[in-house]
């Protein structure tokens, strides 16, 4: 048998099928292009199959090196906002501030106003008084068992007779109550002392009156009120002790007249 022969036979060549208690005549060459369609099917699925896991794994892959990447880039950029705070030196801001002066805002605050009847603190009365008493608006308040002048801690109505010849003398508000921008001016070496002048009223004038009186300058009593009597003896006691005769009782008059 030739091989063309044996190539016809084969297409002409039958098999039986049972299938479900039934018998078949089916041509062989029918089922081996059957059987080969089939084989041919199952070797796609399972390439396909193949090729898909592959592709997963390779996703995966990427997706596990994508993060280390990702972890890289994002710490490299944390060194470089860590020299920002130096650059910016908070720290030098509380040196500029210096809070160091706000002690004396805090005294000028606290000083209580002195006046009659008021409750004055007794060590600041005596401070006022004694500057009074310098610059000659006040006389000294009492004696000593020796008869030497001092200061008291009560602030009465001679203490508020003088500070309001003080404010007027000092352009300040007659008030007679020493507050504080009283109390300052008072303290300052810019205070005006007091010179006595003609129809001034004071304690402090009675005082220059008794004196006068004493040294033969002025006859009568005293009281309190410069008059021209007053005056004119002044101008005599001036004019003794070679002074600038204009019967106004100044600093230096009121030294020598009174000692202090």
């Amino acid at each position: 048998m030739n091989e063309e022969t044996e190539k016809t036979s084969l297409m002409d060549k039958y098999i039986r099928l049972h299938l479900g208690g039934a018998t078949y005549r089916v041509r062989l060459m029918t089922v081996l292009l059957f059987a080969a369609a089939a084989i041919i099917l199952i070797a796609a699925i399972l390439i396909l199959a193949f090729s898909g896991s592959c592709a997963k794994s390779r996703a995966a892959a990427i997706a596990e090196a994508t993060p280390t990447a990702t972890v890289e880039a994002t710490l490299e950029p944390t060194e470089e906002p860590t020299a920002t705070p130096e650059a910016t030196e908070p720290e030098a801001t509380p040196e500029a501030t210096e809070p160091e002066a706000t002690p004396e805002t805090t005294e000028s605050t606290d000083f209580k106003t002195l006046e009659v009847g008021g409750t004055n603190d007794g060590e600041t009365v005596k401070k006022v008084q004694q500057r009074l008493v310098d610059l000659h608006y006040l006389p000294y308040p009492e004696k000593d068992a020796e008869g030497k002048g001092q200061v008291t801690s009560t602030y009465g109505s001679m203490c508020s007779k003088a500070i309001t010849k003080f404010q007027e003398r000092n352009s300040l508000k007659e008030t007679g109550k020493c507050d504080k921008e009283t109390y300052d001016k008072l303290m300052s070496d810019k205070a005006t002392a007091y010179t006595m002048k003609e129809k001034d009223k004071l304690d402090i004038v009675r005082t220059i009156q008794d004196v006068l009186i004493k040294k033969g300058y002025l006859k009568g009593k005293s009281t309190g009120y410069c008059g021209t009597d007053t005056v004119a003896a002044v101008k005599a006691f001036q004019k003794a002790e070679g002074l600038t005769v204009d019967g106004q009782a100044g600093t230096k008059t009121l030294e020598l007249l009174l000692g202090y």
